[in-house]
């Protein structure tokens, strides 16, 4: 099943429980919480003390996106936020396996994130052990940003790479409803929407549930 994911990052924060709420209402069942940290990323957002927060105000499972360095002193404190799915770049460490084996033994499903430059051959050594891969389709971290047509041929790369396995492809980076329908069609089947359905979500929203099926 194909599942959106709104991204907490284009989300009105004065008024995130209400917006949360009317999302879930509607069907929507994991909220995308980018984690940055000013190093590995030039934005700083959303510390594991604000995500803990947020899991307690959300009806939604969260899908914690980790765009920081120094991983192994961190992943021990969004652990702690209860956060159901936590994802983790292939490029902030040398030890991102380590960091995935933590996530998996504390029960939470885990998966690895490629930049836009990275060579999707490198995620083979870890096939077995995520649950999930998280295509970027920007350059993480920096807002504003146009979707990179190249992404639709590393979803095919991935999709094929996978294989049988039980690996779910997600993408993330300036999508809206007809980007995510050609994800989707390449292999995708967890779409990541930030200011398309924020900015005009009553529209939007309708449109982008079609689209889990």
């Amino acid at each position: 099943m194909n599942q959106i994911l709104p991204s907490v990052f284009a989300a009105d924060l004065m008024n995130l429980k209400e917006e949360c709420d009317f999302l879930y209402e509607k069907g929507f069942k994991v909220l995308h919480v980018d984690m940055m940290d000013g190093n590995f990323v030039p934005h700083i957002a959303f510390g594991s003390a604000q995500i803990k927060s947020i899991k307690k105000q959300v009806k939604m499972k969260l899908d914690v996106h980790m765009m920081v360095s120094a991983l192994e002193q961190k992943i021990s404190s969004v652990l702690e936020t209860g956060a159901e799915m936590i994802s983790v770049h292939y490029e902030s460490t040398p030890h991102v396996r380590y960091v995935i084996d933590q996530i998996k033994q504390h029960g939470r499903k885990a998966g690895v994130v490629i930049n836009p430059g990275t060579d999707t051959s490198l995620l083979k050594p870890l096939l077995n052990t995520i649950d999930y891969i998280l295509i970027m389709s920007i350059n993480p971290g920096r807002p504003g940003q146009s979707f990179i047509e190249e992404t639709i041929d590393r979803i095919r790369e991935v999709k094929a790479m996978v294989g049988d396995r039980d690996i779910q492809i997600e993408v993330d980076g300036g999508i809206d409803e007809q980007i995510a329908i050609r994800c989707i069609e390449a292999g995708a089947s967890m779409i990541v929407i930030g200011s398309y359905l924020f900015t005009d979500n009553k529209a939007h929203l309708k449109n982008l549930k079609r689209l889990e099926k």
